[in-house]
Formats: C-alpha cells, structure tokens, sequence
C-alpha cells in the first residue's frame, strides 16, 4: 500500500498523514484532563506536560491570560521513528463569569502544517480540520466534544477527496476514573490519477469505562466497527474489500482478578481471489491478578512517556509479564481461544483451545507436564485441507524442479503433487488422530497429568508428528 500511494512522494500520502495527525489530536485532546480552577494557567501547562511524550511532544508557545479567559498556542511534534510532522493548536479558554453555564470551557482547534495546509486549502475554506469543545463542570466533570467539518472536492492538484468528517463526545467524570461516549467517522474517500483507491465507511468508536480507584488499568466495554473498508490499486488490479468489521474489548474486576475478553468478527472479506464469510475469532482471559495487571500497566506507561520506540515498548511488556508471572500464576489463571472460525467455498473451518495453569506453587516455576491442562478442538472441510496442501506441495516440487534443472512437463509436475496430496491426506486420517466424517475432518484434543487424549482415546504425542500438516 505505502508503494501504491507514494505516501512520501504525492498528496494521497499527504493526506494519510494529515487523517493521521488529526486523529491523533483527537485522542490527545480528549485523553488531556484540563485542570481547570483556581490557577487557570498552571492547570492548562501542567495538562499538557502529561499528555506529553516521545511518540507526541507538546510544548506550549504562549498563555495570553484575560479577566474571564485566555487563549494559548501548542506545538505538536508527532515522532513516529520516521519524519516528524509538526502542527500547532490553537485554545481559546474562557472561566466566566458562568461560560455557558459551566465553570470554563476550552474550544482547541487543529492548524495544518503549511505544506498539508496548501493542498486542503480549498477543501476547508478557513475552517479548522479538528475542534475539540471541553466543558468543564462546577464539580471538575468533563464533556468532550469532537468535531471535523465534512468536505468534498480536490486535496491539492490531482486528488479527489470525500471527507465525511468527525463527530463524538466524551465526558470524563471530575475523578477522571470513568470515561463514557462514541466517536465516529462516516466516511473517508481517497482517489487518486493512477486509479488508487482507498474507501472507509461508518467506522464508530464507542467506550463505557472505569478505572478502579487504587489501580491504574481500565475496565468495561469497548468497542471499534468498520461499515466497509476497500482499497484498489491500479485500477482495481489489486484490490481489497472489508464490510462489517467490529471488535469488541470487555475488562471486568472480580474481587482481586480481572477477566477480559476480545470478540473480532468481519462479515465479509474479498482479497487475493479469495471470499471469505464470517471470520470470527473470540479470546478470553481469566482469572488474571489485579495487582500483577496494575504493575504491568504502570510499567508500560512510564516506557511509553520515556521511549517512542515501539520494540522497546514490547520488549518492556513482556518484561513487565514474566516479572509478574508467579504472581499470576498463584491465581490459577487460564487463556481460552473460544472459537477461530471462518467459511470458504469447500464449508466453514472452525477451531477452539483453551490452557488452564492448575499447579499450585507459582514461585517455584511451571511444571507443564503436570501444571497444565489443554483442550484442542478442530473442524475443517477436508476439501479446503486437500487444497492448502495441494499449494504446499506445489511450491515445493515446482521449487525443487527448477533448482535441479529437472525437465519436466506440466502433466508430470501435476501427477507428482496428486501422489504427494493423498500420502499426505492418508497420513493424516489413518492414525485415528483426525477423523472424517461427510467431508469433514475433526479432533478433539484434551491434556490432563502429563496423558494426552485424542478423541476420547489416549495417544502417544510421538504420533502427533506422523500428521504432515501443512502448517
């Protein structure tokens, strides 16, 4: 994608970036608690400060104070480990007397860099590409609102750019421990001369969320939903098609563990020659120690502020994990895959696994033979099986054909896969590992005390490897 839209090179690329910054303002903007009171402008200064870090430095250029409001300039540096892209916001602060019935309110709009600027110049006609209007109650609750103008016409000189711009609210409760609103973007269209394409519909951000008093993670439902995602490059010669994607996130404390859970699905996705139905997957942790999760949490925040380095972030995450795991451990927690599903032209292909710690000396390290206990459920048409096969063995006997300088034709080449296939899918239905039932092949797995059983039978996990499977 990054090729086909020369986004260092040309204007589409120009106004990812621009669709980018703003988004990112957006979220700062909202995420930033004005501490507005007694002293107006140490609150806004100190605002800033947290909200600031290597990924997005904020630095404030000028506080002009009034008698009932103020208005200052910020510079934003967006480092993101490539070229910084800087843009200022603008605030106009007014804290009485009674602003619109609140204690103060707080109007912040974006201005694009000159470069952006010129090519949306047109497209804006004077207005700012991003408003985020907080007010600010007499008891410190917050209510975001988050506004873009929708534009139609060119970005620059040769692009065509539909925007059907940003709508939201976010109110923060004055202990700032809960979060509540929607957020949503009805449409992005960028197109440009070589017949690039890029579609965005109905996508929707929508939050309900608390964080407990004494800990710093974030509970309650989530949720992230795409109407329909396309892109074509080359005048459709490359092309990809997503319609109804949602994801949902849910985290809920229980005494002293958190349980969470992740539910992805697509209805439809299109791609490679390929059409794909129902994509499903869903992902639950439970049992998870709260204080384990809080120091996890608050490890990651301080890399985050010291470091815009994202493998440095991952590499402190996983630190943060395996320091906390006898911790966790000790709360027998348990990870389950609850379903990984999706149907093709040969059927619907389906998959479950669940891991359980039962040991019951964390301290002392996980023992997995004995510590563990595993499920496994497959389900997939064995004409799909047949076919991914089928393009393993290709690949490698056309690879191995060509490497050897071996003359052989198309009819030879193809006998060869056939024979490879079937040894491959004898192998795999004829140990009682993987059983075959109208064209469908299923297991069922279970790990308990060191003994797998497969299918209610107990099996030697040496069989495992006679399988051949191609993945």
């Amino acid at each position: 994608m990054r090729e086909a839209f020369r986004v260092k090179e040309d204007v589409m690329g120009k106004a990812v970036v621009a669709a980018g910054a703003i988004g990112v303002a957006a979220l700062a903007l909202v995420g930033g608690s004005y501490a507005i009171g007694g002293n107006i402008e140490t609150g806004f200064r100190d605002s800033m400060t947290a909200m600031s870090s290597p990924a997005v430095q904020i630095r404030v250029l000028d506080y002009k104070r009034g008698i009932f409001g103020a208005e200052a300039h910020t510079l934003w540096t967006l480092n993101d480990g490539d070229e910084p892209i800087d843009f200022r916001v603008t605030h106009h602060i007014d804290h009485g007397p009674f602003p619109a019935g609140r204690a103060a309110q707080v109007r912040s709009d974006v201005v694009l860099p000159a470069d952006l600027k010129e090519g949306f110049d047109a497209a804006l006609q004077g207005r700012s590409p991003l408003e985020v209007l907080t007010l600010v109650g007499w008891e410190g609750e917050m209510q975001h609102r988050i506004s873009s103008p929708d534009y139609r016409g060119k970005a620059g000189e040769a692009m065509d750019l539909v925007w059907g711009g940003i709508n939201g609210e976010i109110r923060i409760s004055a202990d700032r421990q809960q979060a509540k609103g929607r957020i949503d973007l009805p449409l992005l269209d960028v197109r440009d001369p070589d017949g690039n394409v890029l579609v965005v519909e109905n996508l929707a951000l929508t939050l309900d969320s608390a964080r407990p008093q004494q800990y710093r993670f974030w509970t309650g439902p989530s949720a992230l939903s795409v109407g329909r995602a396309s892109f074509s490059a080359r005048g459709g010669e490359v092309s990809f098609n997503l319609d109804g994607l949602k994801m949902e996130s849910q985290a809920a404390l229980d005494g002293e563990v958190v349980n969470m859970s992740v539910d992805f699905g697509v209805k439809q996705m299109v791609g490679g020659g390929e059409t794909v139905d129902d994509l499903s997957f869903v992902l639950a942790l439970e049992r998870i120690d709260a204080g384990a999760l809080d120091a996890i949490t608050r490890s990651v925040e301080q890399t985050a502020g010291e470091a815009a380095d994202i493998e440095a972030q991952q590499a402190e995450l996983m630190g943060a994990v395996m320091q906390q795991l006898p911790v966790m451990l000790k709360r027998s927690p348990a990870i389950e895959l609850k379903r990984v599903g999706a149907s093709l032209n040969e059927g619907r292909a389906e998959m479950g696994a669940r891991i359980d710690y039962v040991g019951t000396e964390g301290e002392a390290g996980m023992n997995p033979f004995s510590d563990l206990v595993a499920s496994l459920r497959v389900s997939i048409p064995k004409a799909l099986l047949v076919r991914l096969i089928e393009v393993s063995e290709r690949q490698s006997i056309v690879g191995y054909v060509t490497e050897m300088e071996i003359d052989a034709s198309d009819a030879e080449i193809d006998q060869a896969v056939s024979a490879a296939v079937n040894e491959r899918i004898a192998g795999i239905t004829g140990n009682g590992v993987v059983l075959e039932t109208d064209g469908l092949l299923t297991t069922d797995m279970r790990y308990k005390d060191g003994a797998l059983m497969v299918n209610g039978a107990p099996l030697d996990p040496e069989a495992l490897g006679a399988l051949g499977l191609p993945f």
